[in-house]
């Protein structure tokens, strides 16, 4: 099984160093895929320093669009993706990698199944993420903690059938609910999660959120998937 990590970054020149070097270190990654989303720190010269293969955004597409050209130029059979701000730790992608090869065709490390360290999130962010998870359970009948959460693997086979088209925060959504529509068998796995070594996040939380959660109505209007 080969193993390519797909990471969005847009000005993480801080830690997208280390973050490439942790995901190389890993058994069975055969290709680390930084996306540099115009980045104006060096982030994409310091990626490709650490070994990274990267691939060079002229204007700010946003984190979806990101991810997606991500994957589309990635050659393994399992995708991992992973943000690029060193929050999740590269050492856990066995825990996903361990989740794939019991059968699951998607993998997500999930925060509230696992841990936040001191200063990882916010106390309105907690709130939001859990509603937002709360309302994709409700929508697409799944009981899962931690929908929003970045840090996942799937199968290759699995994204052939996605068609996916998502440009921003919304992409977790995008991805998990078409993948839910596609019959795919989704697991949660315990993670941890750490505080930014440096910055603020660049989620807006009304106007994401509101995003989010239009394209879960979007995804479960197409398909007909839902409560009755």
């Amino acid at each position: 099984m080969t193993v390519s990590v797909v990471i969005p970054a847009h000005d993480e020149a801080v830690v997208i160093g280390r973050v490439v070097r942790e995901c190389r270190e890993v058994v069975g990654v055969t290709q680390v895929i930084v996306v540099d989303d115009a980045s104006r720190d060096g982030t994409g010269v310091l990626a490709a320093a650490a070994g990274a293969t990267v691939l060079r955004c002229d204007r700010n597409l946003g984190k979806g669009a990101a991810v997606r050209r991500g994957m589309a130029a990635a050659t393994g059979d399992v995708l991992v993706l992973l943000d690029g701000d060193g929050q999740d730790s590269p050492s856990e992608i066995p825990v996903l990698l361990a989740a794939i090869s019991r059968g699951a065709d998607l993998a997500i490390g999930s925060r509230f199944l696992g841990r936040f360290e001191p200063g990882a999130i916010t106390r309105i962010d907690r709130w939001g993420n859990r509603a937002l998870s709360w309302a994709f359970g409700r929508l697409f009948r799944a009981s899962l903690t931690d929908t929003q959460a970045g840090f996942r693997a799937l199968r290759r086979e699995l994204l052939a059938k996605l068609s996916l088209g998502a440009t921003g925060f919304e992409i977790e959504t995008d991805l998990l609910a078409r993948a839910l529509c596609a019959g795919a068998r989704v697991v949660e796995v315990p993670v941890t999660r750490h505080p930014r070594a440096h910055g603020t996040t660049r989620l807006r939380r009304v106007s994401d959120g509101l995003r989010i959660l239009g394209c879960m109505l979007r995804v479960r209007a197409a398909s007909g998937r839902g409560s009755s």
